[in-house]
């Protein structure tokens, strides 16, 4: 087995891509593996989308951080593919398995770096994975925003509110919670009535409704 095959293997890519190139680069000690997709891509894309898609062209070459391999920096390399839909000659980019939600790391790489920010701060994990605050802060907030999008706000009935000064010159932040649950539901700037009108538009966007609310606790 060629070291292309034991890396396509331990990336899990399945028939749809192949690892074409691995090497190792002694300066930078970091492994850098060549992806290109198979034919066995476009069967399986257009029964993804229900139509028949071709290939339309590849984009520039793009990097994703991985896990590392034998405690070296491990990047996947590859230009992706565009395919063209049969039924609208729509032309798209393919998401390929790999990809996390930020786009510059792996779905591996980001499971980890999200289990060492739960347990430490965002720059204490950057220093250990080597990389830096502003991926690692673009990372988390594309989690949390798509974490956020799937929550269920219809068994809420027992809320507490409490606002907070973020920084000098009253510059407030007005934090709700699900006192039953005991979680956040909802942060937004300031403390007037504004905040208020603004929860209740975020229940009703997650199955939730002002006039389910039976308690209210505000913190003064």
């Amino acid at each position: 087995m060629t070291p292309e095959q034991t890396f396509g293997q331990l990336l899990g890519l399945g028939k749809s891509w192949n690892v074409v190139e691995s090497r190792f680069e002694a300066e930078s000690s970091t492994f850098f593996l060549k992806v290109e997709e198979t034919p066995e891509l476009w069967p399986e894309e257009s029964a993804r989308v229900g139509t028949p898609v071709t290939c339309h062209d590849h984009v520039e070459p793009m990097q994703w951080r991985h896990l590392n391999v034998f405690n070296k920096e491990c990047v996947i390399v590859c230009a992706l593919p565009r395919g063209r839909r049969g039924d609208d000659s729509k032309v798209y980019r393919v998401t390929p398995p790999w990809e996390g939600r930020s786009k510059h790391f792996t779905q591996e790489f980001e499971a980890f770096a999200l289990t060492l920010m739960r347990e430490m701060p965002v720059k204490r994990a950057g220093q250990i994975l080597g990389e830096s605050d502003t991926r690692m802060w673009r990372m988390l907030f594309a989690h949390v925003k798509a974490a956020h999008a799937r929550l269920s706000f219809d068994n809420v009935v027992w809320v507490g509110a409490d606002e907070m000064n973020r920084r000098k010159g009253h510059n407030y932040l007005t934090v709700f919670a699900d006192l039953l649950a005991k979680r956040v539901l909802f942060a937004t700037p300031g403390k007037d009535a504004s905040v208020w009108e603004a929860f209740a538009a975020e229940l009703l966007r997650h199955n939730g409704h002002p006039k389910a609310i039976q308690y209210v606790a505000i913190g003064w």
